[in-house]
């Protein structure tokens, strides 16, 4: 069985559409599955988007950035990962655009 986040991965690793995703961004005490500064996103492949976190400093490092996780399962990637990567880069592209427009 494929892996659900190499899946993905081969759809956001190649810039697509000017969105630079990084695979497993390293925050201070958390891993991020992948992650889009310009679009402040973050994305997370996990059948259980309710389970507890270890700490706080993931969400306090979320709101000092911005900084929103979409969270995909598993089964979606899997069942067509080429739809799930179309549905983040249509949720990122406004993201990076709107976040351009407020920093300059």
């Amino acid at each position: 069985m494929a892996d659900p986040r190499t899946l993905l991965w081969q759809h956001l690793k190649d810039v697509p559409r000017g969105l630079a995703f990084v695979r497993d961004f390293e925050g201070p005490d958390f891993t991020l599955h992948f992650y889009c500064a310009a679009a402040h996103l973050a994305i997370e492949v996990e059948d259980d988007p309710f389970r507890k976190r270890p700490s706080d400093s993931r969400e306090q490092w979320q709101e000092q950035h911005r900084v929103d996780v979409m969270q995909v399962p598993p089964s979606h990637v899997l069942r067509n990962a080429t739809e799930v990567a179309e549905a983040i880069l249509d949720i990122a592209g406004p993201r990076k655009v709107r976040f351009e427009a407020s920093a300059g």
